[in-house]
């Protein structure tokens, strides 16, 4: 009865063993692939400079004479961020570059799509955080070259520091211009009016008015000063309106100005407001159209924000008017009482009138002047440069080609270690002894390990201690019981004949068919040997070649194949004519030194295939064969019959519903369950018995069974070769003995 096992880690083992080809493969595919595509797909390399600024607020009482204090909800460094990527730092910078000529101006930039892909570019490269709760904005620049990178995060922030420094200080500069313009226009008449004055006393002999006419002259020099500085501001607001008309649809630019400072505090208020909505509108333009629905809000806000405007110059035009009409009437009036005065005194007082109205307005603006000076001297300066950008020296995306390399390695053992397993799930062939007989119902007799032709061979060889050809070698290694008896194989054959003697004791068995499902099972080979071991151990062995279609007995002893068993059965010989001895062995190509090597040669009986005939089958199942059988019985201690493989011809069932048993060689890991379940079944159709099976070819990797440093062991150890070098273990051969040493050493049966 099948016995059972328990199953240990080796079993695991013994998979990954077998399927190490797949597990290779898998890996170094895996390897190979990830690291070509990590090298094929490996970015550009990048290069990021950072640039840090400082921003703070001023809060000093200087700055609030020079700047309004405007209130918001946003954030102010989020502001500041966005306005570092602001469409006239971007184009600034791009100037400075040298990615724009410096000398185009912006309505051309504008309309030049070449500029403006350029812009845009930069832009995008262009990426500003603030660096955690701090006042500190970094600028990063990205680019393929790192001077490049350098340049531009300099670049900007200096361009950002200085349009920042203006946007401050830009009332004050302006107030300062127009009063440099004003202040000459003024010493100029004033020096006219003082040549006018001397010119006219020296004429008239004139050196002062009455008291009267000094008093009406002095009113009337307020008056006048008055009327002039009405007048004055009421151009002035003429002008700002007539600049108001469209300036919704205009672009903000360094050149626009809507500050006044005659007018109230509200319009302040709303000039500021103005600026800030026109500047976010122009920023949003150099991504989005007019039609985008937040720069269609500003508009709305630019437009509403002028109408305010608008209507408070028109109030304040308004009061100007009155008072300038007021005073015109005053003027007049004033004017008439002058004519009753001296024709000479009252030109001279008007002359006189003249120097001290240019006077007190050169004072003025004299005086406004030093202010503005003092207040440019006070310049408010908010943002700092904390650390300029440094040429960066490794790029941001460097290749990760080793890592990538690693992790498609260790993926592919992965995959290799489960597309063995999932192999091994769908392989029908069958490795271990429990499954071999749970699946037939019969007890394996024998186990024949894997040994290469070469091991073989080279035993041969080390037997001989001579020289042997090719031919030889390959002809002795099928008898390598006798040539090799101390061999791993030897001893294998050695244990089915003592397993088989056993189950013949119990039966009287004494006639054997030896054969297989499939061709290439070595059946042949294990029939062989099997005789030899037999007739080693004194018995009397009739080994018959029943392979009527490639028969390989014959040319495994050198001898002839006719005539053999088909002469026999055609009647053309008996059976004692085809019987071969150890003396037509001799006669062959199988010298007498190489017979006498081994004792036990004399004791085999050899019967070939003989002709070979064309009906084969027909002839293994006729009544003849049993009776030779039946002969052979009676004169021999054990007939081995070599009969063909089972699914390739039905001579074998044939044989074995004339013999005793059968005894069937399974090809370990090669061939299927259902070919060997069939082939079993075959055998019980025709009532063959079969009495054992006999597992070839068993590898380590294949089986559980079976551990090739312990056939090595022993066979040394047998030999008595103790100073013969052992073959190396392998890395495997290593591996494969942990779980034995983990869980006891060898299977336990239940």
């Amino acid at each position: 009865m099948a016995t059972k096992y328990d199953l240990n880690l080796r079993d695991y083992w013994r998979v990954i063993r077998k399927r190490k080809f797949i597990i290779i493969f898998t890996t170094l595919a895996m390897g190979f692939f990830s690291f070509l595509f990590s090298i094929i797909q490996q970015p550009v390399p990048l290069y990021e400079a950072t640039a840090s600024v400082k921003v703070e607020q001023s809060g000093s009482l200087t700055g609030l004479y020079i700047q309004s204090v405007s209130w918001s909800q946003t954030d102010y460094m989020q502001t500041q961020a966005a306005m570092i990527k602001s469409y006239y730092i971007i184009e600034t910078a791009a100037k400075r570059l040298g990615l724009i000529p410096p000398d185009l101006p912006s309505e051309k930039v504008r309309a030049g799509k070449k500029h403006q892909n350029i812009m845009m570019g930069l832009k995008k490269s262009v990426e500003t955080e603030q660096e955690g709760y701090s006042n500190i904005i970094n600028i990063l620049i990205t680019s393929k070259d790192p001077v490049f990178a350098q340049r531009a995060a300099n670049t900007i922030a200096q361009v950002y520091k200085e349009q920042h420094a203006l946007d401050l200080n830009k009332r004050t500069f302006e107030a300062k211009k127009f009063i440099e313009s004003q202040l000459t226009a003024v010493k100029e008449k004033l020096r006219n009016s003082e040549d006018a004055v001397r010119d006219f006393r020296e004429e008239n002999n004139l050196i002062s008015l009455s008291a009267q006419t000094s008093r009406i002259l002095g009113q009337m020099t307020a008056l006048q000063v008055n009327y002039e500085k009405s007048l004055e501001n009421y151009k002035k607001i003429n002008t700002i309106e007539k600049q108001l008309e469209g300036a919704g649809d205009k672009p903000l630019t360094s050149k626009t100005s809507y500050y006044i400072s005659e007018v109230s505090g509200l319009y302040k208020s709303l000039n500021d407001r103005l600026v800030q909505l026109m500047l976010k509108r122009d920023s949003l333009l150099l991504i989005y159209t007019e039609k985008y629905p937040q720069v269609v809000e500003i508009n709305e806000q630019i437009r509403e924000i002028v109408v305010n405007m608008t209507a408070q110059l028109f109030s304040q035009k308004k009061i100007l008017g009155e008072s300038i009409k007021t005073l015109k009437k005053k003027i007049d009036e004033m004017d008439e009482q002058i004519k009753a005065l001296p024709e000479k005194g009252l030109e001279l007082a008007r002359l006189e009138q003249k120097v001290r109205l240019n006077g007190e307005v050169y004072t003025l603006l004299e005086k406004k002047y030093q202010e503005s000076l003092i207040k440019e001297a006070e310049k408010i300066e908010e943002v700092q440069i904390v650390k300029p950008a440094l040429e960066p020296v490794k790029p941001i995306n460097p290749p990760n080609t080793m890592a990538t390399g690693v992790v498609g390695t260790l993926v592919g053992l992965i995959l290799g270690i489960v597309f063995g397993f999932v192999v091994e799930t769908f392989d029908t062939s069958i490795g271990a002894i429990e499954d071999v007989e749970e699946l037939t119902g019969v007890n394996v007799l024998g186990i024949i390990p894997h040994v290469s032709i070469q091991d073989i061979k080279a035993t041969l060889l080390d037997e001989s201690r001579g020289e042997i050809d090719d031919k030889t070698a390959e002809r002795y290694s099928r008898i390598v019981a006798h040539f090799a008896p101390k061999s791993t194989l030897a001893e294998s054959y050695r244990a089915l004949r003592t397993n088989l003697s056993f189950v013949g004791v119990e039966g009287d068995m004494k006639s054997i068919v030896v054969t297989s499902s499939s061709p290439r099972e070595g059946k042949s080979t294990i029939v062989v040997n099997l005789a030899v071991t037999m007739a080693q151990a004194g018995k009397k062995v009739l080994l018959v070649d029943g392979d009527m279609r490639k028969p390989m007995v014959a040319n495994v002893f050198g001898i002839n194949q006719a005539p053999g068993l088909s002469d026999v059965i055609l009647g053309n010989y008996s059976l004692e004519d085809v019987v071969r001895s150890v003396t037509d062995i001799m006669t062959g190509k199988i010298s007498m030194d190489d017979i006498m090597k081994t004792p036990g040669m004399d004791n085999i009986y050899i019967v070939t295939s003989g002709t070979i005939p064309p009906n084969p089958a027909e002839m293994a199942g006729s009544r003849k064969i049993a009776d030779l059988i039946k002969q052979a019985r009676s004169e021999y201690d054990i007939v081995l019959i070599d009969a063909p493989p089972l699914l390739s011809a039905t001579d074998a069932a044939l044989y074995g519903s004339f013999v005793d048993g059968v005894l069937l060689v399974y090809r370990v890991g090669v061939i299927g369950r259902a070919v060997l379940k069939r082939a079993k079944a075959q055998l019980d159709n025709v009532k063959a018995k079969v009495v054992g099976i006999v597992l070839n070819g068993l590898k380590a990797e294949i089986s559980p069974d079976f551990a090739a440093q312990d056939y090595y062991k022993y066979y040394y150890y047998y030999s008595g070769k103790k100073d013969k070098k052992k073959p190396a273990k392998s890395f495997l051969d290593k591996l494969i003995s942990i779980p034995g040493r983990m869980f006891g050493g060898d299977r336990k049966k239940k």
